[in-house]
């Protein structure tokens, strides 16, 4: 929230921070702004100000209307000047820096986050400005959200549970074929087939995947990032892993959810694997509060599946089989944000939301993973992603 923005800038003494680009390619932009749009605009945020965004002609009008942004900086001339003389405005940074800071800069040191432009730095360095780097100022700003993020999330993750609904009962309309693998209206049933139906859901529903989804059949989800070939075959009796990360096209917030499906019989080991996620999950969901240490939740997880008979990476660091990736990890306007469960010894606060996502994997069988997203409060953390059973035996 913007309150911990200026906290983080007074805690690192920078007076100002400026970023600059288009909400479709800088997330913080669109943070600072609510700006959805093309056009590339800059940003500026003194510590207990509203932020300034200079941009120029139309555009400057649409961001009083589609935006949260109430004070803006006309960069309309500087940029007509440049266009008559076959000039572009990217090249020519002090040109507006100057100026802008001119009008509106008291302080003494402007923090540079990490994706603004080198250009843009040295030009305010030239300018006789002192600037600090904070590569990631913005992004632990964006850790804790607002209700009115966790209500858009939420809208992701109902999408989301949509779109694998529709494919989970795509697979229970199928028949077994020969070699276990799984008929739709008499065809074999691909990876290709599942994606589109998944594409085609949340389009309806103005969302999109961030990424191409991950969807591993049998044994080849033992590699848990194997996006799928959309020739892959589905097959009976073995783990399907379902991982789903879609954004909503206008307000930009995602969710992260993961489904295990088996379609036909199901055995005793992969059972096993089931429940031992399962109760990994409820153990990290129990710890998971304001004020934990973000490695008590880690190992919470951790020890229920050692308990119930499987290895994990973290307590067995040369382990190939069993839990053989972080717990999980933040979302918002990213997949991946702030917290980390890599930052063993910070503290989860309410306002995180989380996605959690332990699983168990095997050579021989594949994988069983769960993720669901989760607001942390000052009680057992909040299911967001509500609506499917976590592994599905149809």
């Amino acid at each position: 929230m913007i309150e911990d923005l200026d906290r983080l800038m007074q805690k690192e003494g920078v007076d100002a921070i400026v970023a600059e680009g288009t909400a479709f390619e800088k997330p913080d932009v669109y943070w600072l702004t609510g700006f959805c749009s093309p056009d590339s605009v800059i940003c500026y945020h003194a510590v207990g100000e509203e932020t300034v965004v200079a941009t120029g002609f139309i555009t400057l009008e649409r961001i009083l209307k589609e935006s949260f942004i109430k004070r803006t900086y006309d960069i309309t001339e500087i940029q007509r000047d440049l266009s008559a003389k076959g000039k572009k405005l990217v090249d020519y940074p002090d040109l507006i820096y100057g100026p802008l800071l001119k009008s509106l800069f008291t302080g003494k040191v402007i923090g540079a986050p990490d994706h603004l432009p080198a250009s843009v730095v040295v030009a305010l360095q030239q300018m006789g400005h002192e600037v600090k780097p904070l590569p990631h100022i913005l992004q632990s700003a964006r850790a804790k959200k607002s209700a009115r993020e966790i209500k858009a999330i939420k809208r992701a993750g109902d999408a989301t549970i949509g779109a694998l609904a529709r494919v989970v009962d795509m697979i229970k309309d199928t028949d077994i074929g020969p070699n276990r693998t799984l008929l739709y209206k008499k065809k074999p049933l691909t990876v290709g087939d599942l994606k589109l139906a998944m594409d085609h859901f949340l389009l309806d529903r103005r969302a999109e995947s961030v990424e191409d989804a991950i969807l591993a059949v049998g044994t080849k989800g033992f590699d848990w990032h194997y996006l799928g070939r959309p020739s892959d075959p589905l097959k009976a009796e073995v783990p399907i892993i379902i991982d789903v990360f879609p954004r909503l096209k206008l307000d930009r917030y995602v969710a992260d959810i993961t489904r295990t499906v088996v379609k036909g019989k199901v055995s005793r080991k992969l059972h096993e694997m089931y429940d031992a996620v399962a109760a990994a999950a409820g153990a990290t969901v129990d710890a998971l509060t304001d004020g934990a240490v973000i490695d008590d939740v880690n190992m919470a997880c951790y020890n229920k599946l050692k308990s119930m008979g499987f290895d994990s990476r973290r307590l067995n660091p040369h382990a190939t089989e069993g839990m053989t990736h972080g717990l999980g990890h933040g979302i918002g306007l990213e997949v991946h944000e702030d917290p980390s469960f890599q930052d063993r010894t910070d503290h989860f606060a309410s306002g995180h939301v989380m996605a959690i996502e332990p699983g168990v994997y095997l050579k021989s069988i594949g994988g069983v993973r769960i993720e669901n997203d989760y607001e942390v409060t000052t009680k057992r953390a909040r299911l967001l992603t509500k609506g499917l059973e976590d592994v599905l035996f149809v």
